[in-house]
């Protein structure tokens, strides 16, 4: 295929430069008049590159137009139901955070409460019992130890 192209180009070519130097070797007046036929065409060429840059701008302004439509009675819609979704998720969010927050709050209270009522004085208690234990066996040796013998290797 690209074989056809190449000779139809080559031809095409050949033509135009035959055509050019006969173009040349004419006589004055069929020069001029050749000259006169493309300035015409030049011209014509022209005028309907104008008209088809016009309605390629005219397209490109309705399609614009189109897409402005579309994204105002569409887009924008959908737009704002998803930031009024949205705005919805963040107030619950922040109605769940300051609950955490309360629940955090009083969670600490109640532990230093715990801690200072119920843990303080059981530890008080099982320090005494500790004490007192310590202090019954302390004492128990000794009086087991001053009313009995003890053995040669500890005198």
């Amino acid at each position: 295929m690209f074989k056809w192209i190449g000779i139809g180009l080559g031809v095409i070519t050949l033509l135009l430069i035959g055509f050019i130097v006969g173009l040349a070797l004419a006589p004055v007046g069929v020069r001029e008049a050749f000259r006169d036929i493309f300035i015409i065409i030049l011209g014509l060429f022209t005028l309907f590159s104008v008209v088809m840059l016009i309605a390629i701008l005219v397209g490109l302004l309705y399609t614009f137009n189109r897409i402005e439509r579309l994204a105002r009675n569409n887009v924008l819609p959908k737009l704002d139901e998803a930031l009024v979704k949205l705005n919805d998720v963040l107030a619950s969010t922040k109605t769940i955070a300051s609950d955490a927050r309360e629940s955090a709050h009083t969670v600490t209270g109640s532990t230093t409460f715990v801690a200072e009522k119920v843990v303080s004085p059981v530890i008080r208690i099982a320090s005494l019992a500790t004490g007192v234990r310590a202090a019954a066996t302390s004492l128990a040796r000794r009086d087991l130890n001053n009313g009995v013998e003890l053995p040669s290797s500890e005198k």
